[in-house]
């Protein structure tokens, strides 16, 4: 129960406002995690796709085109004669490739002549593969069935050469981003041609576990993978090699050309857009040649480069917890900071995004992540400047009510000393006339003097006090007068002749002399009389006052020096501000407001000099007055 209350008590306690970004963060995180963002991801994943460092280019694959310049050169339409392509591997195997991949759909013979050609095209290939050269036929497949090499070539060898497109799953763009590894158990051209290879360089044959990414789609009975581009498949932008099929033929080509390489035949027709497919290096335009993303495919499974997407639960973890993090940020830190921790979390969860991909073939999802950035800086900024309206309004209003108080107090301040200077000097007054009258009477004129001392230091409290006043709204004017500042100093310590004497207290001065130079006569009649009167208090019977005064170029300098208890270190740092009082037993018996040296302060410095302190318990203190010297 107890709990229970405590708890209660708190959510009572809780300012629910502060709450309203963090709820509204979760409903728009928990709603971007209800879509995919297929088509915003694909373009994050293509970007790295294009920039992919993880994959090297390795000149191993040589295309043989067969295009309308062919067409042209041979008189003939696709897939031309058997009579060109006995021609084509007869030239082929005279320079030993490593392995050759046929991309056609050929048809079956039609004449005898033609019967004849196919027999010695099937005899120069059986020749190559017994001497250990790799040979397959890449099959397509339409809506029905699947279109085979003709009967009397089957043996040679044939694989389903499919290229898969993104038009039912991911962004459905038609963009090939993935890899055919087996259908119905059965290899595809690309991974036969691969392992083929990787065979004859002793490396080891790759099956569907063992291929990173690797998925099977149960509706196509098929396996697939997302393959890497190891260079751009655009004919112009690429570094495949490549050369039209009658070039082949008759041989202008130089030696060793084919030498060691893959070789894929196969049609290349810019005028059809069958032999072209979308890639990441062309999104919208077909322009890339699908022999030559047959080749990236392959190039792909030799290196065994493939991508695996890190499940998108990870992605949605990560979104959350940046989320939080970077709700703290925005609501604690300034505006900038907010937006700079904002920009650095989005260029470093895309930074790690292409790390991974690049170094570790591991696709994150990011799309989240940066949406889940936006919604939460796009919700938490409005809210945090709501937060500080609020809150400057608040200082707005608190900052004139600050005002009227102050313009009370001063008003009544002023009015105050105002009106309590006439009666003050009336008894002053009336005191001075009695003491007269009765001068005879010894006790009645002690009683008479006090009343007439204790009015002058009542005089002086309002006197300050109305100087303070005047300080603190700022209503000090300078009325500058060009004047000897030695005049000044002999005229104050001369008014101050009485109190020196009454206490045996002998002012030296030592004044050098000095051309006159412009301030307030008034104001420092004030800081001198203040600072010569507080030595002759604090100096102690018999003592003795020295001022002094000197100048440079460019500054009047002015010294009162007393040799009394002195002001302790702790204290002397607070001496110049309001209403403070050393705490010792000397100033226990000596009267003063605590004003006097804060309103010093003030008069020199708006005379633009400076003041500064100097003692020692025990010793005396001094303070040192720079004017300006013009």
């Amino acid at each position: 129960m107890n709990y229970l209350k405590i708890a209660i008590e708190y959510l009572r306690k809780l300012d629910t406002s502060r709450l309203y970004p963090l709820v509204f963060t979760i409903i728009f995180i928990v709603v971007l995690f209800q879509y995919s963002f297929a088509s915003l991801e694909a373009v994050f994943y293509d970007l790295r796709i294009k920039y992919d460092w993880g994959i090297s280019f390795k000149d191993e694959i040589v295309l043989v085109t067969m295009d309308e310049e062919s067409d042209q050169f041979l008189g003939e339409s696709f897939p031309y004669t058997y009579a060109s392509h006995e021609v084509l591997i007869e030239r082929l195997m005279q320079d030993r490739p490593s392995s050759v991949g046929y991309l056609v759909g050929l048809l079956e013979p039609d004449s005898q002549r033609e019967r004849e050609a196919l027999s010695h095209f099937k005899e120069l290939t059986q020749d190559y593969i017994r001497s250990g050269g790799i040979f397959r036929f890449g099959t397509n497949m339409d809506n029905w069935d699947e279109h085979l090499p003709p009967m009397d070539l089957r043996s040679l060898g044939y694989s389903l050469a499919l290229l898969n497109k993104d038009n039912s799953t991911f962004s459905k763009d038609d963009i090939s981003r993935r890899a055919l590894i087996n259908i119905s158990g059965e290899e595809s051209f690309h991974l036969w041609m691969a392992n083929a290879n990787r065979a004859k360089s002793g490396l080891e044959k790759l099956d569907a576990p063992a291929i990173q990414g690797s998925y099977y789609l149960q509706e196509a009975d098929a396996t697939f993978t997302l393959f890497r581009y190891y260079t751009n498949p655009i004919s112009k932008k690429g570094r495949i090699k490549k050369i039209p099929f009658h070039r082949v033929l008759v041989g202008n080509f130089p030696k060793g050309f084919f030498e060691n390489k893959i070789v894929l035949v196969g049609p290349s027709y810019i005028s059809n857009t069958n032999d072209t497919v979308l890639t990441p290096f062309n999104r919208e335009d077909y322009i890339s040649s699908k022999l030559a993303v047959h080749a990236e495919i392959i190039q792909s499974f030799l290196q065994n480069k493939t991508i695996l997407q890190i499940p998108r639960d990870v992605s949605n973890v990560l979104a959350i917890l940046i989320a939080l993090f970077l709700s703290v940020i925005i609501s604690r830190m300034r505006p900038t900071t907010g937006l700079a921790m904002t920009l650095a979390l989005m260029f470093g969860v895309n930074l790690l995004a292409y790390l991974l991909f690049s170094m570790l073939g591991l696709w994150l999802y990011v799309t989240h992540i940066i949406l889940t950035v936006f919604v939460v800086y796009y919700i938490w900024v409005p809210f945090r400047a709501i937060g500080e309206y609020q809150r400057r309004y608040a200082i707005q209003e608190e900052t004139k009510l600050l005002k009227k108080v102050e313009n009370l107090k001063q008003n009544f301040i002023s009015l105050m000393s105002h009106d309590l200077k006439t009666p003050v000097a009336k008894i002053a007054g009336m005191a001075d006339v009695m003491k007269h009258k009765n001068a005879g009477n010894m006790e009645l004129t002690s009683g008479l003097q006090s009343i007439i001392d204790s009015t002058k230091e009542l005089n002086k409290f309002i006197s300050s006090i109305l100087d303070l006043t005047k300080v603190e709204s700022r209503n000090v004017s300078l009325n500058m007068q060009s004047k000897d500042i030695n005049s000044i100093v002999e005229n104050t310590v001369e008014g101050l002749r009485y109190e020196a004497n009454t206490k045996n207290v002998t002012v030296v001065q030592d004044l050098a002399p000095l051309y006159p130079i412009e301030f307030d006569v008034t104001l420092m009649k004030r800081v001198f009389a203040n600072l010569v009167e507080n030595a002759i208090k604090y100096s102690g019977e018999g003592s003795e006052v020295n001022v002094k005064t000197w100048d440079d170029e460019q500054w009047v300098y002015i010294t009162i020096s007393d040799n009394g208890v002195g002001i302790p270190p702790e204290d002397l740092e607070y001496v110049f501000e309001k209403f403070y009082r050393v705490k010792n037993d000397a100033s226990h018996s000596i009267k003063g407001t605590g004003l006097g040296l804060y309103l010093v302060k003030y008069f020199v410095e708006l005379h633009g000099g400076t003041i500064e302190a100097f003692s020692e318990v025990g010793q005396g203190t001094t303070f040192k007055i720079k004017l300006k010297n013009q």
